[in-house]
This record gives structure tokens, C-alpha cells and sequence, in this order.
């Protein structure tokens, strides 16, 4: 009997060795490419990437659900997978939400708030609070391990770029690695309003916002590379700004005008109604767009005969220097009830024109704090 109970708290021991060990068997994802030196990948230092958000202002008017507070630039980063645990076996890369804890998607959780990544075209939010592993990761498409031919030199050599080769007695290697593979991928991060819910206590924590590991699941503590957000700082203002919309005459013109030179500018003024407690507390921007923009300075006429013919730039009252078009500009500050921006607008010709008639276009215009 005694010998029997010490086989079976041997055959415990090691049970419970090999199901830990499971939990660690993943590759390693290390930003850059492919070494052409032989190192140690347990002492490789995993990179980490930190977007510090901008102040994120949230008003009356953009609470509706869907509507995007912020987001980060597109970052394009590449990387190299190794098999450091000599699987010898094809894995694609996967992109695994926040952390293990779930930091992330507590802090946002029954907010008004909703943060995600934006990969390959869709929006991923960032809200499981329970582990999933359906929703926890974004398989990637790409293969970050594919494998070698078992006992060839090509699989012993892997393993020994990352110093994972053992050798037997004769000093033959006695492991086989996946081949490396270097992948690059391209994400941004978002903020959106969720039209409801508990205001965000603003916070300088960092939060892991995804790491890059494979299909087995993420490491833990160090490894691979980790994308984070910190500096999320919300202020919530009560302020509703109403735009309206205007006519502006810019006036008749003869085709043996010069082509090149404004031909003439008219002044014309908006004037944004603002109704709320917080609308004198801070500065508004504005920004232009048309559907009928020629370049980054110029609309054109929508008409078939004036289109590319007719040219309209938009100045701040006074100035020599064109607005560019989607570009943020100093829109001023709200008295408590309105705020108003003096402009001009100059016609000039792209090209001579070969029929008489009336123009038009539109100028479209964002309004929101700075």
C-alpha cells in the first residue's frame, strides 16, 4: 500500500506539470524582421506601443449612438513569429482584446462610451468582460508559423536561431521548429458614443488594448508585442450648436477674364445658433468639404459646361491665404448664443470658358470644440 500511494502522488506531480505547461505553449511575436543571428528568444524583450488619446470633448449634439469621438492614426507594424516551443506546426497570427483581466472593457463598461479596434476594414469593439475565446481575438489571416519538414536541417536551424535546440548524446539536435514568418499588419483604435449609459471617469491608466500571439492563446506577462491606450481624458459639456444653411451671390463674370487670378471676392458670414450652460467655456473649430472639391483649396462648379472651368476658393475675412478643405481651423468662441466667422469667397478660372450661364456649388461646414 505504501508503495502504491507514492506512485500515484508521482502520477499527480506530473499531471498537473504537463496541464501548466499547456497553457504557455505559443509562439512569439517580436516587432521587426526576421534575425540573421542566432539569439536567445526567452530574453528577447517584447515591444510595446502606446497611443495617448486626445481630449475627447462629448456635447449634446454628438451623444448619438455610432457617432466617433476619436481615433488614433493607422499604424502599420511588422513583425516575425518564431516557434519557440518547437511545435513544428502552422499557426496564423491573432490579435487578442485587452488583457487577461479585462481591464479595458471594465473601464468602458455601462458607459456611454465604446472603445475598438479598427482592423481590415471593420470595427471591433471592445466590450467582453467574460473570457470568450470567440470574441477575445481577430484572426489576423496571416500565417505567423508554417512548418518544416521535421528533422530536416531547415527545422533543427530554427530552433537553434532562438536557442531552442537541444542535442542528444552524440551531439545530433534533437528538435524541430515551424518556420519564421514575418507578417505586417495595419489597425487604428476608435472612441464612440453609445447614446447611453453612465458618464467615463477619465483616467491616465495605461490599458492593454490587444496582443499579437498565436492560435493556443496569448502569453501572459511578456512575450509578445502589445498595443496600448492611456491619457483617456472625457469631458462631458452641455452645449447644442445649430448650423444653418445660406445662399451666397458671388456675382456675374465675363468669359475674357484672365485665367488664373481671384476675380473678384465676396464676403459672406455663418452664424451657428449655441444653446447650453457650457457653450462659452471653450473654442469651436470648423472645417470645409464640398463634393465638388478640385483640389485642397478649390471647388468647382457642379453645372456640365462650368465643371473644372469655374474655381472658388474659400479665405477668413481679410486673408490672402486660401482655407484647405478638410483641414480644422480657428472657427472663434460663442457669446452664449451665437457664434459668428466672417469669410470671402473668390471666383476665379481654371479654364476659359465656351458657354455662358449661371454656376453654382456647394460648401458643406463641421462646427465642434476645439
Amino acid at each position: 500500500m505504501k508503495r502504491f500511494s507514492c506512485f500515484l502522488q508521482i502520477f499527480l506531480l506530473v499531471g498537473l506539470y504537463f496541464g501548466s505547461a499547456q497553457h504557455s505553449w505559443a509562439l512569439r511575436c517580436l516587432e521587426g524582421s526576421k534575425s540573421t543571428s542566432m539569439f536567445d528568444i526567452d530574453q528577447a524583450p517584447n515591444t510595446t506601443h502606446t497611443t495617448q488619446v486626445d481630449l475627447i470633448r462629448v456635447t449634446n449634439s454628438n451623444q448619438a449612438a455610432g457617432t466617433l469621438l476619436w481615433q488614433s492614426p493607422s499604424y502599420s507594424t511588422t513583425f516575425t513569429c518564431y516557434d519557440d516551443y518547437a511545435r513544428n506546426a502552422a499557426e496564423n497570427g491573432y490579435l487578442y482584446l485587452d488583457d487577461n483581466a479585462k481591464t479595458l472593457a471594465r473601464a468602458f463598461k455601462g458607459t456611454n462610451l465604446e472603445i475598438g479596434i479598427r482592423y481590415n476594414g471593420q470595427e471591433i469593439p471592445i466590450s467582453n468582460t467574460t473570457a470568450n475565446t470567440d470574441t477575445d481575438r481577430i484572426n489576423t489571416g496571416y500565417p505567423a508559423l508554417i512548418p518544416a519538414r521535421s528533422g530536416s536541417d531547415v527545422a533543427h536551424d530554427n530552433c537553434t536561431l532562438i536557442g531552442k535546440q537541444v542535442k542528444n548524446f552524440w551531439g545530433r539536435p534533437t528538435r524541430s521548429c515551424a518556420n519564421p514568418q514575418t507578417i505586417t499588419i495595419t489597425y487604428s483604435l476608435y472612441i464612440r458614443s453609445k447614446g447611453s449609459g453612465s458618464n467615463f471617469e477619465s483616467s491616465a491608466q495605461n490599458y492593454q488594448a490587444f496582443q499579437l500571439d498565436g492560435l493556443l492563446g496569448r502569453n501572459f506577462d511578456n512575450g509578445n508585442f502589445q498595443e496600448k491606450v492611456t491619457g483617456i481624458n472625457v469631458t462631458y459639456i452641455d452645449c447644442i450648436p445649430v448650423l444653418r444653411t445660406q445662399d451666397v451671390d458671388l456675382g456675374a463674370y465675363s468669359a475674357f477674364q484672365d485665367i488664373g487670378p481671384i476675380l473678384r471676392k465676396t464676403p459672406f458670414q455663418i452664424s451657428v445658433a449655441t444653446n447650453g450652460k457650457d457653450c462659452t467655456k471653450y473654442p469651436f473649430v470648423g472645417r470645409f468639404s464640398s463634393n465638388q472639391r478640385y483640389d485642397n483649396t478649390t471647388i468647382t462648379a457642379s453645372e456640365t459646361g462650368m465643371k473644372n472651368v469655374v474655381g472658388i476658393k474659400v479665405y477668413a475675412a481679410n486673408a490672402s491665404t486660401p482655407i484647405e478643405l478638410g483641414q480644422n481651423f480657428d472657427f472663434g468662441s460663442s457669446n452664449g448664443s451665437t457664434l459668428t466667422k466672417n469669410f470671402e469667397a473668390g471666383v476665379f478660372f481654371l479654364a476659359k470658358p465656351s458657354t455662358a450661364g449661371q454656376f453654382s456649388s456647394t460648401l458643406n461646414y463641421e462646427v465642434y470644440f476645439k
